[in-house]
């Protein structure tokens, strides 16, 4: 089992909770005959062994026994088992419900990437006096607000997040502010939202979900995810699902209310409910209510849970809460095509759930988005936030895309009174909102802290180039996506051009997705091409997910080389460069799978950062060994090490004005080119004329074919090929070239134990790099990191939820308050002092 879980006893009340095998004992059961202990024993055994299959029957038995006692003691399946989560994981304290500061990333990584929170906090009111449940909840929940100020109704729509109670760290960050530095926008909306808007228009919710399964270039990837929730969802069942929850909880809101007519018919079973026609399946409640878009309110699910909860251990119900337990699997099976799991590790695993296309209703309001992020409180909780996009293939796709964005923004700042005005009903240009936004922000806030800033990064889609038949892969690697990049950062840039404005939003340029797609060659020229543009600001995502060790290095060191990364500019994830190298040996496999191509680069770049270090000379000697070696089997001839390092140190040359020059060797500079890159081509040229040999061979290993097919073949190799100590002195040269570089890296916590070789929060490289005494190795330079949530909503967090789970962390391992605040707020300083952002939203 892993161990981030707090008990074997809370991980099977979980699965009681969100198991598909549950739900498919429940579905079809009556709900006045209600699924005992007896009847949930044998799906929840079957869950449970797929993580503990070496764990003793005894085990499970014995947790299981403890966690039917209490039952008896709540006479609620249901409550019991939310009692049971409750109790170990939260604390009350002053009339508020806490997370154990020692249970943190636990309750993150155990719990709330397994199932909703909101249940479990609902059950925590119950450690409140009974009269202040229910009617008390909006209090209660808005004490935090600073002043006891009034209610306002966008406040009530964002999911509270439980945080421990650390006066220390609330303090900072009321006084501070945290600051975002990487973030997608697109993946921040958290499960329970797209959840009650699902529930409200289950067909119009799910539309582009189905045509994603059904027809979608990527439905293989998103059945595996599918399937891993539940094996027998398909789309049909899907909506029946989404009916059958949608009506049960109407049924549960109303009996928390007291809108249940006397002597009424409750529903049989979640088939009966499914069965039942318009007309039927409400009758008996008084105004039945289904969530809808507007003035959907994550506050009133709190409410009327805690009313239910609060009434069921008062007065027992078999039948509300069987009905209770339905309602939250059939919850938890959508959550879990939402929110990427415990186990399932890896970026392949996180980018289908990108795919699903169940947030996409919900996200295109970006003003909630940026709500969220604001926080609860009258003051932003974000000083500053950083927003990444990906740019379109048209102007108008660009435009469209923009103006949603800082439509939202603009919407978000008038819903907060940052604007002091009322928002402007009619549909605006993107000049319009561009000129709104500049009006606001030419007089000085009444308070700095009233709303968080943004500023924009686009972000470069890596797309995948062996999956192209080679028939149509184009003259040289990664024709597609070459082309690609070409023709959106021209669009990127007209747009600039189009509406100035737009320069004080859109600051800098990244590339996302699976790195394993494509290298940082590939976007070299249009990073220069922006660069020339006024786009200054960078970063890459480099080092996240990787075959080998070796080849993750090479990443991050390619990233540096190739696109010149520097002063201020940024590494986002960089864990290759950060995992304990032992831990890694440990958690893999002896041997593993990669493209002969992506060793001879991992290769390279270990050869290139240990050779001048003089206690390395051996290891160094091996490793252009190997190069030689590899180069051979790729190129059929010996090429020495420094004669393929200077040729495949051209790889960030424009491929488009390469070819020109293959082609067309005295008419390559006459083709007509923009400004900005008619200096490609002249570097290409300087290439060519001062290095031919190295160019010459670089062309080859670009458009060759037998050479393409020999290094995309999969090889098998050592994961130790190093030993950990190599590896280690590996990671320390490289990290002495991002210190010297001035580049940060952007270090995402909950992304990283999610997709790297993490059990728990204890374990990640951010300690490292903080020079947490136990966790910094011997000979690490000191760099520069800060702090960002990549994709919130898939996440289940926030950046709060990292800078706490971080500060948590120090806290267990012995730090004093102060230090473990100290260290934890550099990284949050950081953020504020390398923003991209305009000096003109300062």
């Amino acid at each position: 089992m892993n161990a981030q879980a707090a008990s074997v006893g809370s991980l099977l009340a979980i699965l009681a909770l969100s198991d598909h095998r549950v739900l498919q004992t429940a579905w079809s059961t009556p709900f006045t005959s209600g699924v005992g202990w007896s009847e949930l024993r044998k799906p929840v055994y079957l869950a449970f062994q797929a993580w503990a299959a070496r764990y003793p029957d005894h085990v499970f038995d014995s947790a299981w026994q403890r966690l039917s006692q209490c039952q008896f003691r709540q006479a609620s399946l249901p409550l019991a088992l939310l009692v049971e989560l409750r109790d170990e994981f939260l604390e009350w304290r002053h009339g508020e419900a806490w997370v154990r500061r020692d249970q943190l990333g636990a309750w993150q990584q155990g719990l709330a990437s397994r199932m909703s929170t909101l249940p479990v906090r609902a059950a925590a009111y119950l450690w409140a006096r009974p009269e202040s449940v229910g009617d008390g909840m909006r209090a209660i929940e808005l004490q935090r607000n600073r002043g006891d100020r009034p209610r306002v109704p966008w406040q009530w729509q964002v999911l509270p997040m439980l945080r421990p109670d650390e006066p220390p760290v609330s303090a900072y960050i009321d006084r501070e502010g945290l600051h975002e530095t990487h973030l997608h926008l697109n993946g921040s909306t958290h499960a329970e939202v797209c959840w009650l808007r699902a529930l409200g228009e289950p067909r119009a919710e799910s539309e582009e979900f189905v045509k994603a399964w059904t027809g979608g270039a990527n439905s293989a990837r998103l059945h595996d995810l599918v399937e891993q929730a539940n094996p027998y969802l398909t789309p049909h069942v899907f909506y029946r699902h989404l009916r059958v929850a949608g009506r049960l909880r109407a049924w549960l809101k109303a009996a928390s209310e007291h809108r249940i007519a006397p002597n009424s018919r409750f529903p049989v079973s979640c088939h009966d409910l499914d069965e039942m026609d318009e007309s039927e399946w409400s009758v008996g409640l008084q105004t039945p209510n289904l969530p809808r878009h507007q003035g959907l309110e994550i506050g009133d699910e709190l409410v009327w849970m805690s009313r239910l909860l609060a009434s069921l251990q008062a007065r027992p119900s078999a039948t509300l809460s069987r009905m209770l337990h339905a309602y939250l699997l059939l919850m938890h099976e959508h959550y879990r095509l939402l929110v990427q799991g415990e186990s399932q590790y890896g970026f392949d695993q996180f980018q289908k759930f990108t795919l699903t296309e169940l947030r996409a209703p919900a996200e295109r309001d970006y003003q909630s988005r940026f709500l969220a992020m604001h926080g609860r409180s009258t003051i932003s909780k974000i000083g500053y936030l950083e927003g990444r996009f990906a740019p379109k293939d048209s102007l108008e796709g660009v435009e469209t895309l923009l103006r949603s964005i800082l439509g939202g923004y603009c919407s978000y700042l008038h819903e907060v009174g940052a604007a002091g005005q009322t928002a402007n009903p009619k549909p605006r240009t993107l000049s319009d909102v561009l000129a709104e936004l500049e009006r606001y922000f030419a007089k000085p806030p009444t308070s700095d802290r009233a709303f968080h800033r943004l500023t924009l990064v686009a972000h470069f889609i890596k797309q995948p180039w062996s999956a192209i038949p080679r028939h149509r892969a184009g003259p040289y690697r990664h024709h597609a996506l070459d082309k690609r990049l070409r023709q959106v950062t021209g669009v990127l840039l007209r747009s600039l051009s189009t509406w100035p404005r737009l320069r004080t939003w859109v600051r800098g340029v990244d590339a996302a997705a699976n790195e394993l797609h494509a290298p940082a060659d590939v976007f070299a020229p249009v990073y220069r091409v922006c660069q020339r543009a006024g786009l200054t600001r960078r970063s890459y995502h480099a080092g996240e997910d990787f075959r080998h060790l070796l080849s993750g290095i090479a990443a991050i060191w390619e990233a540096l080389t190739l696109l010149d990364l520097k002063d201020g500019d940024r590494i986002g994830h960089g864990t290759a460069m950060g995992i304990r190298p032992s831990l890694w040996l440990d958690r893999m496999p002896d041997r593993l799978n990669l493209t002969r191509g992506e060793w001879m680069f991992g290769v390279l770049a270990g050869w290139q950062l240990l050779r001048d270090l003089p206690d390395m000379q051996a290891t160094a000697h091996r490793l252009q060994g190997e190069l030689e070696a590899t180069a051979r089997q790729v190129f059929r001839e010996s090429i020495p090490a420094r004669d393929l390092e200077g040729a495949m140190a051209l790889r960030g040359l424009c491929r488009q004005s390469l070819l020109r020059h293959k082609v067309d060797p005295e008419g390559a500079d006459s083709e007509p080119l923009s400004d900005l890159w008619r200096e490609e081509a002249a570097v290409v040229r300087r290439a060519r004329d001062e290095q031919p040999r190295q160019v010459e061979l670089l062309w080859r290993w670009l458009s060759d074919e037998g050479i393409q097919e020999r290094t995309d073949e999969w090889i098998s190799k050592e994961a130790a090929f190093l030993d950990a100590p190599a590896y280690l002195r590996l990671q320390q040269a490289l990290m002495q070239a991002v210190a010297d570089r001035s580049v940060l890296i952007e270090t995402l916590p909950s992304s990283n134990v999610r997709i790297s070789q993490y059990y728990c929060i204890d374990e990640h490289h951010a300690l490292r790099w903080m020079r947490v005494p136990g966790h910094v190795e011997a000979g690490d330079p000191a760099i520069m990191t800060c702090l960002g949530s990549d994709d919130p909503g898939i996440f289940a967090g926030d950046l709060e939820t990292e800078f706490y789970l971080l500060y948590a962390t120090l806290r267990r391992q012995s730090t004093s308050d102060v230090e473990s605040l100290q260290r934890v707020s550099e990284l949050n300083e950081r953020g504020r002092v390398y923003r991209f952002h305009d000096p003109f939203l300062a």
